[in-house]
């Protein structure tokens, strides 16, 4: 069989490769007697080696796993993995929940977040932090006027980043079609705009111009 002098120097795993090959013999020895393997050929009367049907029997009362319960235990990982990414996939569609202030107002997703103040005492005191609200004028250049936001500093940032208010109005997903902001709003007049421009461009092209 195996050599156990091979094998790592851990009684754990010896004993273990003890008991599983004693069991592997012992089923041999019952399926076969050690005589009939060296039986010459032309001996009719020597029994043949009969091999087990399956090797559930080889395995049944050693340490080491029958194949069957490896193969069940695939199927439950898979699961296991499906599972992780639907709430993976759960996670990043969940979006979180924004006050009714920051959405009057270009907030670039930042909003009122609540926690503890923890001193060394651990006495914790409840406290919130409010984002950095500034009121600006911003410049549209499609309107062609500068409009009065509340505006955090993120925002500016993003506006700047976009290249322009007009951009980041028509653009930014943080800026949603529905509601009554002041981004709403301003973003609405904005497409008007667009599509009278579009409107007297046809008209000037159909008229030759």
């Amino acid at each position: 069989l195996f050599r156990l002098s091979a094998l790592p120097k851990s009684t754990i795993i010896i004993h273990a490769m003890q008991r599983s090959l004693f069991n592997i013999a012992s089923t041999i020895r019952r399926s076969a007697p050690l005589s009939s393997w060296f039986a010459s050929p032309s001996s009719a009367a020597a029994p043949a080696f009969v091999a087990p049907r399956n090797f559930s029997t080889l395995f049944s009362s050693s340490t080491i796993a029958s194949p069957k319960i490896a193969l069940a235990a695939v199927p439950r990982q898979q699961n296991r993995l499906q599972q992780h990414q639907e709430q993976q996939q759960q996670q990043r569609q969940q979006t979180r929940y924004r006050s009714s202030r920051s959405l009057r107002g270009l907030y670039d997703g930042k909003d009122v977040r609540f926690g503890n103040n923890v001193p060394f005492s651990m006495k914790k005191t409840r406290r919130r932090w409010n984002p950095n609200v500034q009121f600006k004028r911003i410049y549209s250049e499609i309107l062609d006027e500068m409009i009065p936001f509340h505006v955090t500093t993120s925002a500016l940032r993003s506006i700047d980043k976009y290249g322009g208010l007009d951009e980041y109005l028509l653009r930014s997903p943080m800026v949603s079609t529905k509601g009554e902001g002041e981004g709403q709003r301003v973003r609405n007049r904005i497409v008007q705009k667009m599509k009278h421009r579009a409107e007297l461009k046809k008209k000037a092209l159909a008229r030759g111009e």
